[in-house]
């Protein structure tokens, strides 16, 4: 039997929505993936898409690829932001990360290789 009555105002409410962490890394990566072709439609628009593409292929070099990426990183801020605004604190978890393994890719591709 239920422990709360109907007008109950105590009773904790079902949210709506998803929150979960792989929900999250999923929309964080989307979101990343979002923010590439953003990118190249602001910036690299005019070089071609098989020059974008090169970038990160290591022709010319692995370092030139730095820079869209951390671009990319800063849409994440959106699903962030919502899901937090949200309480949706599992997604968010994902959204970071995401973040957090863009970051990881970030880094390789400027000080690895």
């Amino acid at each position: 039997m239920d422990q709360y009555s109907p007008y109950d105002i105590n009773k904790p409410k079902k949210k709506k929505g998803v929150d979960n962490a792989v929900a999250g890394l999923l929309v964080g990566l989307g979101f990343s993936i979002l923010g590439l072709v953003l990118v190249y439609f602001l910036m690299y628009n005019s070089v071609g898409l098989t020059f974008y593409l090169n970038l990160f292929k290591g022709e010319p070099t692995y370092s030139a690829a730095s820079k869209p990426i951390s671009l990319a990183m800063i849409v994440n801020l959106v699903p962030f932001y919502y899901f937090l605004n949200r309480k949706a604190y599992q997604s968010t978890k994902g959204v970071i990360i995401a973040t957090v393994l863009l970051g990881l890719l970030f880094v390789l591709y400027k000080f690895i290789w």
